[in-house]
């Protein structure tokens, strides 16, 4: 009898740079198991010290980091990101490029964010652009975060569970 493979998900999002970094990747790490996945992190699930965080470093130690992450989005079967706003308005730039790469390489990518949607400013210029509080203007598709974003993920929900759920769904369709 063949053996069940267990399909692996990136865990792509900023919860690495945070300080209940490892409470956020045992729940997710325990989240994924539930539902029949293995969780893969960006980083090994303690409070990151060293190198490139409390230290500085170099370049060099910067490019392993990308190839190690890069290397992890290839493994994996599927990403879920965490897209909640991080350090402003937008998610983590760093997590975007792991969605669109992802994307590129054909895995599904699910999207979520903890907590309300960021409410869309209502002023608007004269000619009916939604300007947000840098004075640039505000796509107007109805949607949680940019049009672009938004056509890389399968979908942006509203909380882990429901992207785990999803995505266990579709690896197991072979979607």
């Amino acid at each position: 009898m063949p053996q069940r493979v267990i399909p692996r998900v990136y865990i792509a999002g900023p919860d690495l740079f945070l300080p209940d970094c490892p409470e956020r990747a045992a729940k997710a790490i325990a989240l994924c198991a539930e539902h029949g996945l293995e969780a893969v992190l960006p980083v090994p699930a303690t409070v990151l010290t060293g190198l490139g965080v409390t230290e500085p470093s170099d370049a060099e130690m910067a490019s392993e980091v990308f190839r190690s992450c890069l290397g992890s989005v290839r493994k994996a079967d599927g990403v879920i990101a965490n897209l909640t706003p991080f350090r402003g308005s937008e998610p983590d730039s760093g997590t975007v490029t792991e969605c669109a790469l992802a994307y590129a390489w054909g895995k599904p990518v699910i999207g979520y964010f903890n907590g309300p949607a960021l409410p869309v400013p209502e002023d608007a210029d004269a000619d009916g652009r939604v300007l947000a509080e840098d004075g640039g203007w505000i796509e107007q598709f109805g949607l949680t975060h940019n049009v672009m974003l938004h056509g890389i993920c399968t979908d942006i929900v509203g909380d882990p569970l429901k992207a785990v759920v999803m995505m266990a769904s579709m690896l197991r369709k072979g979607q």
